[in-house]
């Protein structure tokens, strides 16, 4: 099973050091684990920002990325943007009409190019805000590979893509487009956590993460693609960053158990053309060609490790209250 590190790396205000960098504490902690862990991740980086700031802190980004050799690749909000015809909105791309996404589309991809990015091949909206008009816009742009979809309707109310489609919950391609979905689980505690939650680091503990990839993998996926951000890793207290320590421990484990474990292979999402060399659907074994198939049974999470995991919840929440920053 390929399993793909995901990270948006994006700025609301500007200030790409409160939001992005967090005096080391932020995407040079992903980049050191990553680093010592011997990974490479996809990084999808917000460049529209640049349009409204000035280039200089996607710039930096870039080349923090160039310089550890990760993938980078197109993210977007329009919030941030300061293009001409663009009106407000409310961040959801999908609703802007295909001449508008193709043209964000080109000018985000220009931005990073001008930062040194060699290709973009892959694209994900800002809040998975994407929809079938996005993935029009996006092969006119050259783009052939989204990460649109999650099936956590708590978190992710603005994927509009889950069922378009032909494999559910894991990577499948339609009409030339490939999209790798955020990968959920069910929950056993649905009244709490919604039917399923999604593989995102600040979401699911230690044990889940573990313990549910070897569950992926004997249901037979492909794939598993986990998401993370800069700023779930610190926080701003009495005028000093400090360290989200659930988070963090959560990604260097989440890294060692990757690097150890012999079935797991972690992959970037520019590679997913190499890994997967189809044109029309995910080949399912024993399926017959052109067949539509609702893809593997969605697992659930080992009510145990979600117990502890809400535990480990209910602490930073009271230590974010104490603290008076968001949890």
């Amino acid at each position: 099973m390929h399993v793909f590190l995901t990270i948006d790396v994006e700025c609301y205000s500007g200030d790409y050091e409160a939001e992005v960098y967090g005096d080391g504490l932020g995407l040079p902690f992903i980049l050191d684990a990553c680093r010592r862990h011997q990974h490479r991740a996809t990084f999808f980086v917000e460049a529209l920002g640049a349009t409204k700031w000035g280039d200089v802190g996607v710039r930096r980004i870039c080349r923090d990325l160039k310089e550890q050799q990760q993938d980078i690749q197109l993210h977007i909000h329009p919030s941030v943007a300061k293009v001409e015809g663009l009106i407000d909105c409310l961040d959801r791309f999908c609703v802007l009409d295909e001449e508008m996404q193709e043209h964000l589309l080109r000018v985000g991809g220009t931005i990073l190019k001008s930062c040194g990015v060699s290709a973009i091949s892959a694209f994900r909206a800002g809040d998975l805000a994407a929809n079938d008009v996005t993935l029009l816009a996006m092969g006119r742009a050259g783009i052939t590979i989204g990460s649109n979809r999650d099936l956590d309707g708590k978190c992710s109310i603005r994927s509009k893509l889950n069922h378009f489609f032909p494999v559910v919950n894991d990577i499948s391609i339609r009409e030339g487009q490939m999209d790798l979905p955020i990968t959920v689980m069910r929950s056993p505690f649905s009244f709490m956590d919604g039917a399923v939650r999604h593989f995102e680091v600040s979401a699911l503990g230690t044990a889940e993460m573990m313990n549910g990839l070897r569950q992926l993998k004997r249901a037979g996926y492909a794939t598993a693609t986990i998401l993370t951000h800069p700023g779930e890793f610190f926080r701003k207290v009495n005028g000093r960053y400090v360290p989200v320590q659930k988070n963090c421990r959560r990604w260097e484990a989440l890294l060692k158990f990757l690097s150890q474990e012999p079935c797991m292979t972690v992959s970037c999402v520019s590679e997913c053309e190499k890994i997967m060399p189809f044109r029309d659907k995910i080949v399912v074994p024993g399926v017959p060609s052109g067949t539509v198939k609702s893809g593997p049974r969605i697992p659930m999470f080992n009510p145990l490790y979600s117990l502890v995991r809400m535990a480990q919840q209910s602490r930073h929440r009271l230590w974010a209250w104490q603290a008076g920053v968001r949890p």
